[in-house]
């Protein structure tokens, strides 16, 4: 399957901005480096330990002449604190994960004195469908648990910035729950009438759409709005879902990678700096989306 849009975003994304890779010791983690290289990307500066990462470099074949390597200690959370130093320097503007846990990446950046900023932090995902017509974004899958309504309006308004950095206008949010049916018994179908309701009086965001509660199924097509009577100027053409909690989002977004064969890209949001968080399980082409997209979101932020 091809994945044109996100193929575009990638080709549009091409910058000399230093990318910091913090503790890459793992194949996956420091391939991706010569993946960003290859695809002019921006300039990786690798945070970690220096001997290690050359004798993985030397096991992998991989040749590290020209590419910086800041050494620090054989220890995850130092290499993190490394990184968020030279952020708060100016001499990085994006962050990815290498092969650390991402409590040890994370508890420093959104430490008191780490890249905290008066934005609650959160994670966007952007999907390519087959059957979709645009990119979906979709928030948080990844960094709050059960957010209340307050938070869900602070992380849709890091997600609607940041599509306005990628590019995107007029956006039409659907907030999603089990149903589009108000049921004080469910708390996110409650949650999407608050939030809707603060839009109508004080818009969250410039030329934005945002309706719910949503049934996934009706947020995604018409013609499912349609035969439950649904008027909408969102539903079938949403162009971000907000989820009621992180096992949903979680749930929604592998069942999109395992079985609607979707490919994605994802950052964190709300610190100094966009922050990609890599899994083992990603796909190289993942990698490198997350990468585009936050570079996009950091040359647009200059």
């Amino acid at each position: 399957m091809q994945y044109p849009l996100l193929e575009k975003m990638i080709e549009e994304a091409k910058s000399d901005l230093p990318l910091g890779v913090v503790y890459p010791l793992s194949a996956p983690a420091l391939g991706t480096v010569f993946d960003l290289i290859k695809r002019r990307l921006c300039v990786p500066i690798l945070i970690g330990p220096k001997k290690e990462i050359e004798e993985l470099a030397a096991i992998e074949k991989l040749s590290l002449e020209d590419i910086q390597i800041v050494d620090t200690p054989k220890d995850p959370i130092l290499a993190t604190k490394k990184a968020v130093q030279m952020v708060k320097e100016g001499k990085l503007a994006v962050l990815m994960k290498g092969s650390l846990h991402t409590e040890d990446l994370m508890g420093p950046i959104v430490s008191r004195d780490g890249l905290r900023t008066d934005r609650r932090t959160s994670h966007l995902f952007l999907f390519e469908l087959e059957r979709y017509p645009k990119l979906l974004g979709i928030s948080d899958c990844v960094v709050n648990i059960a957010p209340n309504a307050a938070q869900k309006i602070q992380i849709l308004k890091s997600s609607l910035e940041a599509l306005g950095k990628l590019g995107v206008k007029r956006t039409k949010v659907a907030v999603i729950a089990a149903t589009e049916v108000l049921n004080p018994a469910m708390q996110a179908t409650i949650d999407a009438k608050e939030i809707v309701d603060v839009h109508a009086i004080n818009p969250i965001h410039p030329d934005t759409i945002i309706e719910g509660p949503f049934g996934f199924d009706n947020a995604i097509s018409s013609a499912s709005a349609k035969t439950k009577g649904i008027q909408s100027a969102v539903a079938g053409d949403p162009d971000l879902l907000i989820v009621p909690d992180l096992q949903v989002g979680n749930i929604l977004y592998k069942s999109l990678v395992y079985m609607a064969g979707a490919e994605c890209a994802g950052a964190v949001l709300g610190a100094q700096v966009p922050i990609i968080l890599t899994s083992r399980a990603d796909s190289v082409f993942s990698r490198v989306a997350s990468c585009a997209m936050a570079i996009v979101l950091a040359k647009n932020s200059q």
